[in-house]
């Protein structure tokens, strides 16, 4: 194993992967790309917008991407800590979660993509989940979900 692709939000799951993509990158000499995908869909996120100008709306609309770039800061910063000593990249995407994935597999040519769990709400973050039909048949490379 050369490449693992991280797909992390931060979540106690994705926390999961982290790990195990720490422990085998370690043990495989492997390089790692971290992935942040932004769901296309935060874009329509602007409330009832026949209220708003258009003034409004992009004020929003800068706020909300300004509280991205943040959590994604962040993210990277606790992941760093985790990957350090090893050769790491980060790549933040926006799209529909399971193309993004499939997407930067295939550009990376990663050997594996790890990601978490699903698991319930239980603490800040991200809400986006893979829907396992539109995942599946597009996967370039095994995904191993970390328990």
């Amino acid at each position: 194993m050369r490449h693992i692709l991280l797909a992390t939000h931060g979540t106690p799951g994705a926390q999961k992967a982290e790990d195990l993509a720490a422990q085998w990158a370690r043990e495989q000499g492997a390089h790692v790309t971290v992935l942040s995908i932004v769901n296309e869909d935060w874009k329509h996120m602007t409330g009832d917008d026949w209220l708003n100008t258009s003034k409004a709306r992009n004020l929003f609309a800068d706020y909300v991407e300004g509280q991205i770039e943040g959590e994604i800061k962040g993210l990277w910063e606790r992941v760093a800590r985790k990957l350090d000593g090893l050769e790491v990249e980060y790549v933040r995407r926006v799209g529909r979660p399971e193309d993004v994935l499939c997407q930067v597999a295939r550009e990376q040519q990663a050997d594996v993509i790890v990601m978490g769990a699903h698991q319930k709400k239980q603490a800040p973050g991200w809400r986006a989940r893979f829907e396992n039909k539109k995942l599946h048949p597009q996967l370039p490379c095994p995904m191993v979900v970390a328990p």
